[in-house]
């Protein structure tokens, strides 16, 4: 895992951090998670955080040397605690769009570390599936983070984008998968063949 005192850190581009310079909003990594290991607990600074690692369809590289972080202080919570920490690292993997996949011109050591806090973090998303309730949405996020870590990321996006939206017939929830789903399409709820 790169240290977070590592030099290499302000080149690790991510959302509104280009070639060592970051934006005025713009988090510095390694610092945001030397203080996620002193407060794993601190969600706000979690979901500040981690759309710079991985949002609209991109995983930048300083997400890939935060994997192996993230999956460390998920493992120091408890599974009802770790939730957020293990679908980031899904995220990941999915705009990754393959298991292990790494933006182009990592160095080695960075993209070995990454592999190798995959399997990890599906181990405890197995134990955090298994071992803590969660709402239905949590409960998607989860799936498609699992999906993600074997290797499916097409299935992990179906899974993210799948919401529920009321039947114009019948006004149950029912699934959609779908952006541009047509509630007055009659057809969108014939079975198949």
């Amino acid at each position: 895992m790169l240290p977070l005192d590592d030099p290499r850190w302000p080149d690790l581009d991510h959302r509104g951090w280009s070639a060592g310079r970051g934006g005025p909003d713009a988090p510095f990594v390694p610092d945001e998670l030397r203080q996620l290991r002193a407060d794993p607990t601190d969600r706000g600074r979690f979901s500040d955080l981690w759309p710079y690692l991985c949002s609209e369809g991109t995983a930048w590289p300083a997400a890939y040397a935060a994997v192996p972080h993230l999956v460390d202080i998920a493992r120091q919570l408890p599974a009802a605690g770790r939730d957020e920490y293990l679908i980031v690292v899904g995220l990941v993997a999915t705009c990754s769009r393959g298991y292990g996949q790494t933006s182009d011109g990592l160095p080695d050591d960075i993209t070995t570390a990454y592999r190798h806090a995959l399997p990890e973090a599906l181990a405890l998303l197995a134990e955090t599936l298994a071992g803590a309730r969660h709402d239905e949405t949590t409960t998607r996020y989860l799936l498609s983070a699992v999906a993600a870590l074997k290797g499916h990321p097409e299935l992990a996006e179906v899974l993210d984008d799948l919401d529920t939206v009321e039947c114009p017939a019948c006004g149950e929830p029912v699934f959609d998968g779908s952006d541009d789903a047509d509630p007055d399409d009659e057809t969108a709820d014939q079975p198949l063949g």
